[in-house]
């Protein structure tokens, strides 16, 4: 008789991380309970059962039951899935959970690209990059000549095709840079502004959410095949797009919080309308260009074309539900 105890699930967060006080747990809980024992987990957090770089063959041959995947840290295998994590594509995280989920169940050539020996459990994205500085940047005229720290080779490229001077630096030394007038700001994500103490420095915010970076989950298949039918049932009820969107909102809530803290703090932001972020983005659209003809070089042209107009398309339904308020109260 297989045994459905203790599985592995590794969330890719922190235990103290809100994604999994909010989500991940309360799904092993309700597992748990479900099916009186016969079906529980034990969490695991980043590197701790392999490290990130390894996930795509570890979640093949076993070493995690459920596991999570960055699809960004292997760009040649998942090529498909870079379409979300383009710049603009995805204002937020709740956006760009809904977009990857919706991609990867749409598309039978996206799930292709998922590590093989696995079924699919479900996806999210991280919050989205926004640009933090000394003094209030409104236009990419503002912008021009600014020196702006980054955390990633990504960000680095965006900022200079932005028109400003990135200096790629780690992200606890970016406090350090700010304060002694080596920067002029940061381009990074809402969440961690305080815990660096970079908002002691940057009191200008400008909402551009730039992109995000999609994540997913996969089940070991030995274990998803030896499993009985009602459970299979059960756990595809709770992951797909009811856990993605759950990911999504707990990671712009944890944005929210801070921004709360930050205008408290007599902090400034400027949200950009979808036009004038558009408008601000628009250099950047070189980087879907070589998104096609470079990254999905001897894909289908065909397929590469209607993957992005439907990542296209959801994502500017998503951000208009979103925007009526059907996903929770996101308005800075």
């Amino acid at each position: 008789d297989a045994k459905f105890t203790g599985l592995s699930f590794m969330g890719g967060y922190l235990e103290s991380h809100p994604t999994t006080q909010e989500v991940f747990i309360p799904f092993m809980k309700a597992a748990e309970k479900q099916f009186d024992g016969k079906l529980s987990f034990r969490y695991f957090s980043t590197n701790a059962l392999y490290s990130e770089a390894e996930a795509y063959s570890a979640l093949s041959d076993g070493r995690a039951d459920i596991g999570m995947v960055r699809p960004s840290l292997f760009p040649t295998k998942m090529r498909l899935l870079g379409v979300v994590s383009l710049p603009g594509m995805c204002p937020n995280a709740v956006v760009g959970s809904f977009v990857t989920e919706e991609l990867i169940r749409k598309f039978p050539e996206v799930r292709a690209e998922l590590p093989r020996n696995t079924e699919h459990f479900t996806s999210w994205a991280s919050a989205p990059y926004q640009l933090h500085t000394l003094t209030p940047i409104r236009t990419r005229e503002d912008l021009k000549g600014k020196r702006i720290a980054v955390w990633d080779s990504t960000s680095l490229a965006f900022v200079e095709a932005l028109g400003a001077h990135g200096i790629r630096m780690s992200s606890p030394d970016t406090f350090l840079a700010l304060s002694r007038g080596m920067v002029d700001g940061v381009l990074c994500p809402l969440a961690p502004l305080r815990s660096y103490k970079i908002s002691d420095e940057t009191r200008y915010h400008l909402i551009i959410g730039i992109g995000v970076d999609p994540f997913t989950a996969e089940i070991n298949k030995k274990v998803w095949d030896a499993m009985p039918k009602d459970m299979k049932t059960w756990i595809s009820s709770q992951g797909g797009t009811v856990m993605a969107e759950a990911c999504g909102r707990s990671l712009e809530n944890s944005a929210m919080a801070e921004v709360k803290w930050m205008k408290e703090q007599g902090h400034e932001f400027t949200v950009l309308s979808g036009e004038e972020r558009a408008a601000f983005l628009e250099p950047l659209n070189v980087f879907v260009e070589r998104w096609k003809t470079e990254v999905c070089k001897g894909l289908d042209p065909k397929l590469v074309d209607e993957v992005y107009k439907y990542a296209v398309e959801r994502s500017k339904y998503h951000t208009e539900q979103m925007n009526a308020g059907k996903y929770g109260d996101f308005n800075i």
